[in-house]
């Protein structure tokens, strides 16, 4: 078992783990009549830009595929990558369609701030269904604590839903601490977002 930053063609369910990391807010931005997120997912981690591009995402690779995923990034590259979801949403969408969607993905800013330049953030955390429970899901968040450290970060931090009480409970057994509350502030007919609970943990 490795840990390690994924590769174009890694094998594995990696879109299906993106999404499952927030399914309602992937759902409320990219979800159309006639395209499901995840064909959102997967084309953008195939260009290799953006927040989800294969090379922003680290993968927990178990006897050759891919069975976690995690999206590891602070306030430094944050606009860049921000900028390459664009450039993806208008070459997916193009530039007509884009608009409702970049519309819905402004309301993201109500749950999901950018990071300052000494704090590492983890968004896309997911974990395939068979492999919950094993440890997995510590060990990756474990080890990227460790190199945040190693690397200079004095803030680990990610946000948590607050309709999901067992990744909750697993990041404050990791030494997090909830530091603020997010309201979401869209609305789309048929969709409910959980607002979510903003951790952190002090490094030094």
């Amino acid at each position: 078992m490795e840990i390690r930053k994924a590769k174009k063609n890694d094998s594995g369910k990696i879109a299906e783990l993106i999404y499952s990391a927030g399914p309602e807010l992937y759902d409320f931005i990219y979800l159309t009549e006639k395209t499901h997120p995840l064909n959102y997912i997967r084309f953008e981690f195939e260009s290799g830009i953006g927040l989800c591009g294969y090379k922003n995402v680290t993968v927990f690779v178990k006897d050759g595929v891919v069975v976690g995923t995690g999206c590891f990034y602070s306030g430094k590259e944050y606009k860049k990558l921000l900028a390459g979801t664009f450039v993806n949403m208008l070459k997916f969408y193009g530039p007509i369609k884009v608009l409702p969607a970049l519309l819905r993905a402004n309301h993201t800013a109500s749950l999901i701030k950018e990071p300052r330049h000494n704090e590492l953030y983890l968004a896309n955390f997911g974990v395939s269904p068979e492999c919950r429970g094993t440890g997995i899901g510590s060990r990756m968040v474990q080890a990227q604590i460790e190199a945040a450290k190693e690397n200079g970060y004095r803030i680990f931090s990610l946000d948590v839903a607050d309709t999901n009480p067992k990744a909750e409970a697993l990041y404050s057994r990791l030494g997090l601490e909830i530091v603020d509350f997010k309201k979401f502030s869209g609305r789309r007919k048929g969709m409910k977002v959980p607002n979510t609970k903003k951790m952190e943990l002090v490094l030094s």
